[in-house]
């Protein structure tokens, strides 16, 4: 007996096949389930997963489709009908829904089972802004509890090192999604938050890419919303794209639409950071030549409006000019000791060949006749420094206004301390301070 030949298909001769039975007999369907992973791509055309409790379908609704459509837009969590053909997509090989139409139907179970837990958490205070911790300015060490394969913690770790080169990044391992995803990603926070202060970091990063609402649904479990509750250290939760939200988000202190926004809000440009830096030094160093010249200013003002203000520094001058004049006379006094004695000692050796007894006796007795000269030239020059100096210290006992206050004058000053010269500049009622010789008294101005 001769046997049939098997028939061998292509792979695309099959998916091509399944395509044209699938079409011709499901060429108008209706299917009711819950919309997941939501995408509308750039092109205009709409990609989701239609699930229920049991089953999941792949559904494609090109633009021309959706602008016709009875719902326009479309949620995650959303229980619709779609209406259209099933087909197979050939590059792939999956059976998938070519929709024509969408019509509301209700709230998905998981989008309610979602709010409600939302709801519970708000009630107890996660969320409240008061409790939620600011971001470290400058963080020295970033941990990331993620998967370690995943795009994620690649775009994190890519976009740190282009924005702060040298940062160190610590990753703690963890699934993020499936059963146990929840309590992995618990244990990296309880990890980071009880490592020693030398190993520790100052700021977490937790989450995952994009995904349906069951993928992420690890980030609305208890015991990672728990661990995000009690960290000690600021928490980003990072979870999906800027359209899905979880219960992590509202309890993190902060909230991040991607991986990769978390990655640019955790830390600043480097080359900020120095700019910004640049920038103070130069701004603190005006400020403060302007404080001294505001400083120097105001001084210089006070100086100028009291003759008080005067008297110590025209005091310091006479001293120092007094001790230039003693120093003055030293020099003088030394300078002719020394020609005297350089005169002596070359006529000693001009005469040594002579009686140098005689002539020593007759030296010292001229040394010692001129000794006496400067002597007394040294006392008559003394006495003048000292009958200037006499009469210095007259004249500035005379300038001292103490001196000018004890013979029963006074100093009167106005409200602003300054020296009141001429009666036309006190109006009545102004209030004055009147300086004696011994004390002072405030006084108020009367004109008659």
């Amino acid at each position: 007996m001769q046997q049939l030949e098997e028939k061998v298909y292509k792979v695309s001769e099959l998916t091509q096949l399944l395509k044209g039975t699938l079409e011709a007999q499901f060429a108008s369907v209706a299917v009711l389930g819950e919309a997941s992973g939501v995408v509308l791509a750039s092109s205009g055309h709409l990609y989701f997963t239609l699930k229920d409790g049991a089953g999941a379908m792949k559904v494609a609704m090109f633009r021309g489709a959706l602008q016709r459509s009875t719902l326009k837009k479309l949620e995650n969590g959303q229980q619709v009908v779609v209406r259209g053909t099933i087909s197979v997509y050939p590059l792939r090989g999956e059976m998938q829904i070519i929709a024509s139409d969408l019509r509301l139907q209700g709230v998905g179970d998981i989008f309610a089972a979602l709010e409600k837990l939302k709801k519970a958490y708000e009630e107890k205070g996660y969320f409240d802004p008061l409790r939620k911790k600011p971001l470290p300015l400058l963080p020295g060490r970033i941990g990331v509890v993620t998967s370690p394969t995943g795009a994620a913690v690649r775009d994190i770790v890519r976009i740190l090192r282009r924005r702060f080169p040298g940062i160190a990044v610590v990753i703690y391992p963890a699934r993020v999604q499936g059963q146990g995803a929840a309590e992995e990603i618990a244990a990296g926070i309880d990890y980071f938050n009880a490592v020693a202060a030398e190993a520790s970091v100052d700021v977490l990063i937790v989450g995952r890419g994009g995904g349906s609402y069951e993928d992420l649904w690890a980030f609305n479990e208890a015991p990672l919303v728990e661990a995000v509750h009690r960290s000690r250290l600021p928490v980003i939760s990072a979870v999906g794209h800027e359209t899905d939200f979880t219960i992590a988000d509202f309890v993190a202190d902060l909230r991040a639409a991607t991986p990769s926004a978390a990655a640019e809000l955790v830390v600043g440009r480097k080359d900020e950071f120095l700019g910004r830096i640049d920038f103070l030094r130069h701004s603190l160093m005006r400020h403060m030549e302007t404080s001294l010249h505001v400083g120097r200013t105001a001084l210089q003002q006070l100086r100028g409006e009291s003759a008080l203000a005067d008297f110590p520094g025209r005091l310091q001058e006479l001293a120092q000019r007094l001790d230039g004049s003693e120093f003055a006379l030293a020099r003088l006094f030394q300078q002719s000791l020394s020609r005297k004695l350089s005169r002596w000692h070359r006529s000693l050796q001009r005469f040594a060949a002579f009686d140098m007894l005689g002539l020593v006796k007759n030296r010292g007795l001229q040394v010692q006749n001129l000794r006496m000269q400067v002597g007394g030239r040294f006392s008559e020059r003394l006495q003048q420094q000292r009958e200037r100096i006499g009469l210095l210290a007259s004249r500035l006992a005379g300038m001292n206004p103490e001196s000018i206050l004890a013979r029963g004058y006074s100093i009167t000053t106005d409200r602003q301390q300054r020296v009141v010269r001429d009666a036309a500049e006190l109006a009545a009622d102004d209030r004055i301070q009147i300086r004696f010789s011994r004390g002072s008294t405030a006084a108020r101005v009367i004109k008659e």
